[in-house]
Formats: C-alpha cells, sequence, structure tokens
C-alpha cells in the first residue's frame, strides 16, 4: 500500500458523510473532477473498492467502512493537533515560570492567579517565592522565569518594569503599648525597643538594617508576618510588617498597628521581564498583560474621585 496523504483521507470521510462527490467537492471547496480523481487514486493505493456507485449517490464497501473508521480518527486527532498548536501559539496553554516576593505572594498574587486560571484553565503556573527581591531579579536576569515580581525601583536595563500593586510597612505594637495612642509613629520612635524581625535574608529586613543606622534591636527572628504579630500580641516586642498582613491578623485584639511614617515604609511591586518582551512565550505574555490589567484596575478603584469642574472652569479635552 502507497503511503495514504492526509488530504485525500479528509475527502475520502467528506465523500463518505454526505454520499456524494459533488457534495463533497462544493464543502472543501474543490472541483468534482479533482475529487473523483483523489477517490480513484486512494481506491487504487488500498487495492481495494471503497464505494458503490448507483443513481442516487455512493455508499461505502466493506473496505470503505474499515478504511473510514480509521480514517475519521486520523483526522480528528490531526484537527486537536492543530487545534492544540494554534493554543499555544496564541499563549492558551503552556506554563509561566514566575518568581515574587513573599508579600506579592500573600497579598496580591492569589486573586490574580485565581482570575487568570478562570479565563486560561491549560495554561500552568510554576511559581516560587523568594525571600528578597535581588533574588528574584537574579532569577529573571539568569532566565530561570520568564517574570518577576519584586519591589522597585528597578534599574536594569536588561529587564523591562511595570507598576503592579503597591503595599506599605506599618509598625506593630501589643495593645496598651506605649506607641499605640499614636495613629503614626517615626521609624526611630521604636528603636528604643526589641524588635521581633522578619527572615534575615528577606527584603523587610534587609530595608530595618538600611535605615536603622545600627541602632536595631532584635530580640527574634520568625518565618511569617503572622508570627511577627502573634509574638507581638504575646508582649515579646514590636514588630514591622506590611499593614495587609496586620489588617487580616486572626487576634486583631491582642496587636495594634501604626502608620509608618517613612517614605521607604511606601513600596512599589514591579512585574519585570527580560527586554524585548517579544521574547516571552505566548503564555507568559497573556500572564504578563493579565497582570498589569489587575494592577490598572487596582489603582483605579482606590485612586480619589476628583470633584466634577464648574460649567465656567470646564475645558474641553484635547
Amino acid at each position: 500500500m502507497k503511503q495514504l496523504e492526509f488530504t485525500t483521507l479528509k475527502l475520502f470521510a467528506a465523500v463518505a458523510e454526505s454520499g456524494s462527490v459533488s457534495a463533497a467537492a462544493e464543502k472543501s471547496h474543490l472541483t468534482i473532477a479533482a475529487v473523483s480523481k483523489r477517490i480513484r487514486d486512494l481506491e487504487q493505493s488500498v487495492g481495494s473498492q471503497l464505494f458503490l456507485r448507483h443513481a442516487r449517490g455512493m455508499t461505502l464497501t466493506l473496505a470503505g467502512q474499515a478504511l473510514l473508521k480509521y480514517a475519521r480518527e486520523i483526522v480528528f486527532t490531526v484537527d486537536r493537533m492543530e487545534g492544540e498548536l494554534r493554543q499555544i501559539a496564541k499563549g492558551l496553554v503552556g506554563t509561566v515560570r514566575v518568581a515574587a516576593a513573599g508579600s506579592a505572594i500573600a497579598h496580591f498574587l492569589p486573586e490574580d492567579l485565581k482570575q487568570f486560571a478562570d479565563r486560561h484553565p491549560n495554561v500552568a503556573i510554576d511559581l516560587s517565592e523568594e525571600s528578597t527581591s535581588d533574588e528574584v531579579l537574579a532569577a529573571l536576569v539568569e532566565g530561570r522565569v520568564d517574570i518577576g515580581i519584586l519591589f522597585g525601583p528597578l534599574d536594569n536595563p536588561a529587564l523591562t518594569a511595570y507598576e503592579y500593586h503597591r503595599d506599605s510597612l506599618c509598625l506593630v505594637v501589643p495593645r496598651g503599648h506605649a506607641l499605640a495612642r499614636f495613629p503614626k509613629v517615626r521609624f526611630a520612635d521604636a528603636l528604643v525597643y526589641d524588635f521581633i524581625a522578619p527572615a534575615r535574608r528577606s527584603s523587610v529586613m534587609q530595608m530595618l538594617l538600611a535605615h536603622s543606622g545600627g541602632a536595631l534591636k532584635t530580640r527574634i527572628h520568625v518565618r511569617s508576618n503572622d508570627a511577627i504579630c502573634r509574638m507581638v500580641g504575646a508582649g515579646m516586642g514590636v514588630g514591622i510588617c506590611p499593614t495587609e498582613s496586620a489588617r487580616g491578623y486572626r487576634r486583631p485584639h491582642e496587636i495594634r498597628f501604626l502608620e509608618l511614617d517613612e517614605p521607604w515604609a511606601q513600596r512599589q511591586l514591579v512585574i519585570a521581564v527580560r527586554a524585548p518582551e517579544q521574547g516571552l512565550s505566548g503564555a507568559a505574555q497573556l500572564f504578563l498583560a493579565h497582570c498589569r490589567d489587575m494592577a490598572q484596575q487596582d489603582r483605579e478603584a482606590s485612586a480619589p474621585v476628583a470633584p466634577a469642574p464648574s460649567s465656567s472652569s470646564a475645558k474641553p479635552v484635547r
């Protein structure tokens, strides 16, 4: 038997299902003569008559029925393959490798990932949590991940960065603490107290060391923001953690969290990729676009509403 052509098998299946060469030719946008020749060549190749031809059309012989079963399987498999390859090319399937700072994973990524997964169920996210933004940066620059989510600003010409979400750090003190009556405090005011500090390699710990001038008194290091709040609530010291973590602590009656009156306490997360962005896979481009869209929605939702201008001061938009 000669090698069978996929196009010929597809035409054979079309003739078998319609019972007519003319109907199959019209559906396939070919001439009747071209389809008839394909069927004759196929019969010659398999060495058997595939159709019984009569005035009302064409019906399958036993050989034709056997071939049709396999032809349908082949056509279905090839169509499915082509569809999956198209999805891959568009980024609708695949895996996106992401490295992110712990705060992003704790507070922002879960909701954004859930929405992305609902929209693109065939795209897998390979997510790794890194202790510091420098570690995220290294993973991105070395090509171990497609996308990095870290704290800015980012000054690297080999990377392209976009604003993601913002967060803030607060001072957590026990209920009844001497500082608890103040809504806002400076970092220097807290340095006279023992600190429940985050992990040594964490981004927050590096920031505290950089701004304490060597005056930070660390009582104990813990690995999570929840542990900081628990230790503070037990009266072991004070701590600094993201405001969202303190706000979500399950025993709010034990602690108070105070605004930290320092410019470095306001942090900007960025989502970064290696330049040029076009080098990303389709799936990674989809994820990047989704995260940027979620961040934009968050900014718009939190932006103060400007008062409507009076008719005398209104200016046309140019």
